[in-house]
C-alpha cells in the first residue's frame, strides 16, 4: 500500500476503524461476489470456445478425409488399377495408394471393396494387408458402402460417417471409384468398387488433436458418469451408438479464484492492511485470464483461417473468394478483373510421378502466382489445378498481367530430380462490363477459359457475350445428339470405292448421317466435332462399327471401311471392341478397313503403335486418311503397319494435267508403290480427274463422279451385276474343264 495511504490510515484509523471495517467487509463481500461471477463467466466462455473449436476440428478432420478420398476415387488411373484390373504393384509398390497414405495423411485404413463386397486391396497402418474391411470394421460398414454406390453411374460422391471399432471412433469416408471422365479409361459395366479411408481416433490421436486445439485430455468418455459431465461433444455413428468426447478445459475463472481467495481470506482478518495487496493479486489474476483468453482466441482464429484457405497451398479457397468478390462488387464504382487459370499438361504429372509430385507442382505454381500480383489482389485455388485471381483494375493493364502470369507458370519446375513442364490457359472477365455478380463473373471467366483451351492452350481469352450464346447452342445440340442416339435417328450411307482400271466396286466407306426430327438432315460438320469433345462419339462410333460390319456380310468379297475418331481409338480397349464386333457379325477381318487420321497418333505414339499392331493381329486393314494434310504422315507410314493411304480430296479438286496438285498426287502414288500400299483418291468429281488418275496408276477411286453415298440396299444393287458376271465366269470355267 502506498505511504500516503498508510499515513492517512494511521491518522484516521481510530475514528473510522469501525465504519471502515464495515465498509471493507461490505466491499469484500461485493468483490468476492463479483469475482465469483467473473470466474463463472470465464469458465463458461472457455467451455464454449473449446466446444466450438472441437466441433470445428472434428468437422475439418471429416472434410479433409472426404476430400482426400474423393481426389483418389475420381482418378482414371485408380479406376483402371483398383477396379478394372486391380494392381497391388501400382497401388502399393509405386505408392499411389500405399504407405504414404498413413505417413503423410494419417489414414489408418485404406480399403478397395468390389461389387461383391470383397476387399480387393487393403493397407492397414501403412502396411499391405490381407484383412477384409468388414472384419476390421466389425460389421458396421455395409450402410456406408450402399450410400457410396448410390451415386449416379461413373460419378464420385463422398459419404462420410463414424464407426465404432473396438471402442474407438473411426472416421470413415467412402466413394465409388470412377473414371473422372478420363477419355483413356473406358467404364466397365456393373457396380463400381468403393474406396474407403478410415482414421482411427485412438486415445493418443485424440490427445494429440486436443493439444493442437489447447483442449487438454481430449478423450472418449471413460464411463457414463464422465459422459454426463461438461464440456462434451456427442458424435453419432452409423449404427446409432454414439460416442461422447470429453476434455478438461482450462478454467481461467477458477484460476482467478485460486489466486484471489487466499488473499481475500487474509484480508478478512487484516482488512485495512492488505487492500493494496488484494488489488495487486487481482490484477495478476486478470492477467492470467487475459493470457488464457488470447490463447483461445488465437486458436479460434487459426481454425477459422483453415476453414477459408486451401490446406495444400495456403491460398484462399472458394468460400473466401466468393466473400471477397461480393465485397468488392458491393462498391458502386468497382472495376474488377477475374482471371480463371487452368493448368495445361498437369494430369500427366500425377499419372507419371504420383500425387505427391503433383502437390509440389501446385505449391510452386501458387507461389509464382502470388508473387506475380500486387499485395491487395487475391489469388485463390478452387481445387484440382484451377486458380482464380481477383484484380482491382484501377490504372492496371490486365492483359499484361495475364501474359506475365502465364510466362511464370511455363518456367520448368524441378520435382525430385525430374524436370516438369506445365503451362496454363486463362479466361478473363471484367466487372461491371461482363457481369455484376460473383457467380456470373466466375461463369463468364470460365467460358473465356474454355475458348482459350480451344484456341490451343497456354493462351488467354477475354469473355464476349457471343461465348455465352455459343454455349447455349452447344448445350442444346449436345442434348439433341443424346436424344438422337436414344431415338435411333442416326443412320449410315455407303460410298463405293472403285478399281481405277476395271471400275469394279472393291469396297465401300461407311458414312454417318443424322436425320433430325425437325431440322431434317444435319451436316456431319455440325455434330461430329461436338460429339468428339463430349465423348458421345464413343457410343456413336461403336454403333457405326457394328452396323457397317453387319451390313458388309451381305456383300460378297466387298470390304467396308470405317472412320475411327481419336477418342474412340484412345478408349479403354479398342482392339477388344473390334474383335467383339467381328465375332458378333461374322465378317472376315480382312474385309474391314479402319481409316485413321494423324490425330489418333499424336499424343502417345508408343501406345498408338501397340494398338495398331493389335489390330493387325486381328487381320483388319489400316488406312491413313487425309494423307498429305498433316506434319508427320511419312514417318507414320514408315513406323506403323498401314495397308493403304487416302489422298485428301483437296489435292484431287485442284488436279490438272500440269501443276503442283498433280505433282503431289504423283509423289504420293510413288510413295505408295514404294511401300507396297494401296492408294485411294477421294473426291473424284470430273472425267478429267479420272483420266489423270488412271494415267498415273492410282489404285482406287472414290467420289461423286462414280457414285454418291447410298443406302445398303443400293450398294447391293450396284454390286449385283459384278456378282452375276463373276458367276458366269465361274460357270464357263467349270464347263471348259468338263470338256
Amino acid at each position: 500500500m502506498p505511504h500516503t495511504t498508510l499515513a492517512l490510515s494511521r491518522s484516521f484509523g481510530r475514528r473510522v476503524i469501525i465504519p471502515l471495517a464495515a465498509m471493507l467487509a461490505v466491499a469484500f463481500v461485493l468483490v468476492f461476489a463479483l469475482l465469483l461471477q467473473i470466474a463463472r463467466d470465464q469458465d463458461a466462455a472457455a467451455r464454449d470456445r473449446t466446444i466450438a473449436l472441437t466441433e470445428i476440428a472434428w468437422s475439418k478432420q471429416q472434410k479433409d478425409q472426404a476430400t482426400l478420398v474423393e481426389d483418389y476415387a475420381s482418378w482414371g488411373a485408380a479406376y483402371k488399377n483398383l477396379h478394372v484390373d486391380p494392381s497391388r504393384e501400382w497401388a502399393f509398390t509405386e505408392d499411389n495408394l500405399g504407405g504414404s497414405m498413413f505417413t503423410r495423411y494419417g489414414v489408418d485404413y485404406a480399403f478397395v471393396i468390389n461389387a461383391a463386397d470383397r476387399t480387393t486391396y487393403a493397407v492397414v497402418g501403412g502396411e499391405l494387408s490381407e484383412a477384409q474391411a468388414e472384419e476390421v470394421m466389425k460389421g458396421e460398414l455395409p450402410s456406408v458402402l450402399r450410400q457410396a454406390r448410390a451415386a449416379p453411374p461413373n460419378t464420385t460422391e463422398t459419404v462420410s460417417g463414424v464407426l465404432n471399432v473396438e471402442g474407438s471412433p473411426v472416421l470413415v469416408s467412402a466413394a465409388a471409384i470412377s473414371t473422372a471422365e478420363d477419355a483413356s479409361v473406358e467404364p466397365v459395366p456393373g457396380p463400381p468398387s468403393v474406396l474407403v479411408f478410415g482414421r482411427r481416433m485412438t486415445p493418443s490421436a485424440l490427445e494429440r488433436l486436443g493439444r493442437e486445439l489447447f483442449v487438454p485430455a481430449l478423450r472418449v468418455a471413460r464411463d457414463d458418469a464422465d459422459a454426463r459431465q461438461t464440456p462434451r461433444m456427442v458424435i453419432g455413428t452409423s449404427t446409432g451408438a454414439p460416442f461422447t468426447l470429453r476434455w478438461d478445459p482450462e478454467r481461467p475463472g477458477s484460476e482467478l479464484l485460486g489466486h484471489v481467495l487466499p488473499w481475500l481470506a487474509l484480508a478478512a482478518v487484516v482488512l485495512t492492511s492488505f487492500v493494496a495487496l488484494t488489488f495487486r493479486y487481482a490484477a495478476e489474476a486478470a492477467g492470467v485470464v487475459r493470457v488464457s483468453t488470447l490463447r483461445l482466441a488465437d486458436a479460434y482464429r487459426d481454425a477459422e483461417h483453415q476453414a477459408l484457405h486451401d490446406p495444400l497451398t495456403g491460398l484462399p479457397n472458394r468460400v473466401l473468394l466468393a466473400r471477397s468478390l461480393d465485397k468488392a462488387l458491393a462498391s458502386k464504382d468497382a472495376r474488377l478483373a477475374v482471371l480463371y487459370l487452368d493448368l495445361d499438361r498437369f494430369k500427366p504429372v500425377n499419372d507419371a510421378l504420383g500425387h505427391g509430385a503433383g502437390d509440389q507442382v501446385l505449391v510452386e505454381i501458387a507461389a509464382r502466382l502470388k508473387k506475380g500480383v500486387r499485395e491487395d489482389d487475391l489469388v485463390a485455388r478452387l481445387g484440382g489445378d484451377e486458380f482464380v485471381i481477383l484484380v482491382r483494375r484501377s490504372a492496371f493493364d490486365v492483359e499484361t498481367l495475364c501474359r506475365r502470369l502465364l510466362e511464370a507458370v511455363a518456367v520448368p519446375i524441378m520435382v525430385d530430380e525430374n524436370v516438369v513442364h506445365v503451362g496454363a490457359s486463362a479466361g478473363i472477365a471484367l466487372a461491371p462490363e461482363d457481369a455484376t455478380s460473383a457467380d456470373e463473373l466466375l461463369r463468364s471467366a470460365d467460358l473465356a477459359l474454355y475458348e482459350a483451351k480451344n484456341a490451343g492452350r497456354e493462351t488467354y481469352r477475354f469473355f464476349a457475350s457471343a461465348m455465352n450464346d455459343e454455349v447455349v447452342v452447344r448445350t442444346r445440340l449436345e442434348a439433341e445428339i443424346r436424344a438422337g442416339i436414344a431415338a435411333e435417328e442416326f443412320f449410315l450411307l455407303y460410298q463405293p470405292r472403285y478399281d481405277t482400271h476395271t471400275m469394279r466396286i472393291k469396297g465401300v466407306e461407311a458414312l454417318l448421317r443424322w436425320r433430325h426430327p425437325t431440322r431434317g438432315l444435319v451436316s456431319p460438320a455440325e455434330f461430329i466435332s461436338l460429339a468428339e469433345e463430349t465423348g458421345l462419339i464413343i457410343p456413336l462410333g461403336a454403333w457405326v462399327l457394328r452396323t457397317a460390319c453387319q451390313a458388309a456380310t451381305n456383300w460378297d468379297d466387298i470390304g467396308v471401311s470405317v472412320n475411327v475418331s481419336p477418342a474412340q481409338f484412345r478408349g479403354a480397349d479398342f482392339v477388344a471392341t473390334v474383335r467383339d464386333v467381328l465375332a458378333a457379325s461374322g465378317l472376315s477381318p480382312h474385309r474391314l478397313e479402319l481409316e485413321l487420321t494423324e490425330g489418333v497418333l499424336l499424343e502417345d505414339t508408343d501406345r498408338a503403335g501397340r494398338i495398331l499392331h493389335g489390330l493387325k493381329e486381328l487381320g483388319v486393314l489400316l488406312s491413313m486418311d487425309d494423307f498429305g494434310t498433316g506434319y508427320s504422315s511419312l514417318g507414320y507410314l514408315k513406323n506403323f503397319p498401314f495397308d493403304a493411304i487416302k489422298i485428301d480430296q483437296r489435292f484431287i479438286a485442284d488436279l490438272q494435267p500440269t501443276g503442283d496438285a498433280r505433282a503431289i498426287v504423283q509423289a504420293v502414288l510413288g510413295l505408295g508403290r514404294a511401300l507396297g500400299l494401296s492408294v485411294t483418291a477421294e473426291g473424284v468429281e470430273t472425267p478429267e480427274q479420272l483420266m489423270l488418275l488412271r494415267m498415273d496408276n492410282c489404285s482406287e477411286l472414290q467420289g461423286y463422279l462414280m457414285s454418291m453415298p447410298v443406302s445398303g440396299a443400293e450398294i447391293s444393287a450396284l454390286i449385283e451385276p459384278q456378282r452375276v458376271r463373276r458367276d458366269d465366269v465361274e460357270a464357263a470355267a467349270i464347263a471348259a474343264s468338263g470338256r
